[in-house]
């Protein structure tokens, strides 16, 4: 059986969506015959946690794990955190009501922490993992990220070692929609990008999850590139069943940022309950996961805080059971320049319990084509009026019409069928 050594950042306990993409080849590897080897970080610093998920790391997975030195212990100590408290997601968002001392913390993160905060964690990967190269002789090292600063010390580790080298990337590098935010010199952004266009080009293969984001890097460099999306797996769904209730059910699941803000979502319900076109009584709307304050401020704003429950972070198997008991699923792509091939990883989960999804986004981009492809929703561009799709499916929900979704179409992004692609792209490399 041949092995593959993978490198990430983001490894259970570790929620959110950072962690799916690797666990689940993990996961289904060796059903390829390709045995994967981990190395990932000791002390990692992550927006959430999810015990459940160590249950999903097959028993005869070597995980290995070496330390890295972050400065995220400072940071709430200087802004003044506590030491047990996650930070925001959001925190690298423009805040007009920044204090000097969270303003200063942006601009050292944004121009002395290039690529990212984890760049202490570089020299670790490349000092253990040449020992791992060395006792487990893995055929291929593959390394995915964010953190970008990882491709950086799996190049290193590659270039030593010889061994073949794959970079993946959920999302974009220099493109990716929160540098927009970033207080970045000319000097930094010039050096941010010189990083990426050397992994770009060392790399003996580049994975994407979008063919827009293969088309940005092929700007920069060309090289050997591949998409393979994220995806769904089917055990995930197993033993869930959808409830009937009462109650037309809307829903987010997922941290929302403030460039993903429902702005005409708001306005759109609020006219739908006032005109009694909704019954409030018979409405659900619930979003769960971090969720930036200027969000927080439009539901107020609307008078919709007795209407839309925010709830904290849950774990992924309850993440599950929440959209599948769902009626209307929302699917926020961050309303920012070049973002046409950002494609979250939500959308394929959503896309396996057909219920309706409604996107925001735009209506030419990787994550339109794939609701257009599927028949499992419609995107709308962040001004348009949502009144009429939302009231649609409400009258449907009340007069229990169901849409068929074919499911040859829904199971292309299944887990296992990614992972066949990857095991392709890695037969080919070697």
């Amino acid at each position: 059986m041949k092995k593959v050594l993978i490198i990430t950042y983001y490894w259970p306990p570790a929620g959110g969506p950072g962690v799916q993409r690797v666990l689940k080849f993990v996961k289904y590897l060796k059903k390829n015959n390709w045995q994967p080897i981990v190395l990932t970080v000791e002390n990692g610093s992550y927006p959430a946690i999810d015990e459940t998920l160590i249950k999903e790391i097959p028993s005869d997975c070597k995980v290995y794990k070496c330390p890295a030195v972050e400065p995220f212990g400072l940071y709430k100590k200087f802004v003044g955190i506590k030491k047990n408290e996650k930070i925001p997601t959001h925190v690298l968002n423009k805040n007009e009501k920044a204090g000097l001392k969270q303003n200063l913390s942006r601009w050292v993160r944004s121009n002395v922490f290039i690529p990212d905060a984890r760049i202490g964690w570089i020299n670790n990967i490349v000092k253990y993992g040449s020992k791992i190269v060395e006792e487990e002789k893995p055929d291929v090292i593959f390394s995915s990220s964010p953190p970008h600063s990882l491709q950086l010390g799996a190049r290193k580790l590659a270039i030593k070692t010889g061994v073949k080298w794959i970079a993946d990337f959920r999302d974009p590098w220099t493109d990716g929609f929160w540098q927009k935010d970033l207080n970045k010199s000319k000097l930094s952004s010039s050096l941010d990008l010189s990083f990426e266009k050397k992994v770009l080009k060392s790399a003996d293969a580049v994975i994407a999850v979008g063919k827009s984001m293969i088309d940005l890097f092929d700007t920069k460099v060309k090289n050997n590139y591949h998409i393979i999306q994220n995806g769904f797996d089917e055990t995930d769904f197993n033993s869930v069943i959808k409830e009937e209730s009462d109650k037309f059910r809307i829903k987010h699941s997922g941290s929302v940022r403030k460039m993903q803000n429902p702005k005409n979502f708001f306005p759109a319900l609020k006219n739908l309950i006032d005109t009694d076109r909704i019954n409030k009584d018979k409405l659900s709307v619930e979003f769960f996961g971090s969720v930036h304050p200027d969000i927080l401020q439009e539901i107020e704003n609307h008078n919709l805080q007795d209407i839309i429950r925010v709830k904290s972070y849950v774990p992924h198997t309850k993440s599950i059971e929440n959209i599948v008991n769902s009626d209307l699923l929302l699917l926020f792509i961050p309303n920012t320049p070049d973002n046409k091939g950002i494609i979250t990883g939500k959308i394929f989960e959503y896309l396996r319990t057909k219920n309706t999804i409604l996107g925001l986004g735009p209506k030419d981009g990787d994550a339109a084509e794939i609701l257009n492809n599927t028949g499992c929703g419609k995107m709308f561009e962040y001004p348009d009026n949502l009144e009429d799709f939302i009231f649609e499916n409400y009258r449907n929900w009340l007069d229990k019409k169901n849409t068929t979704i074919d499911d040859k179409v829904i199971n292309e992004y299944s887990r296992e069928a990614g992972t066949e692609k990857l095991v392709s792209v890695m037969n080919k490399i070697i």
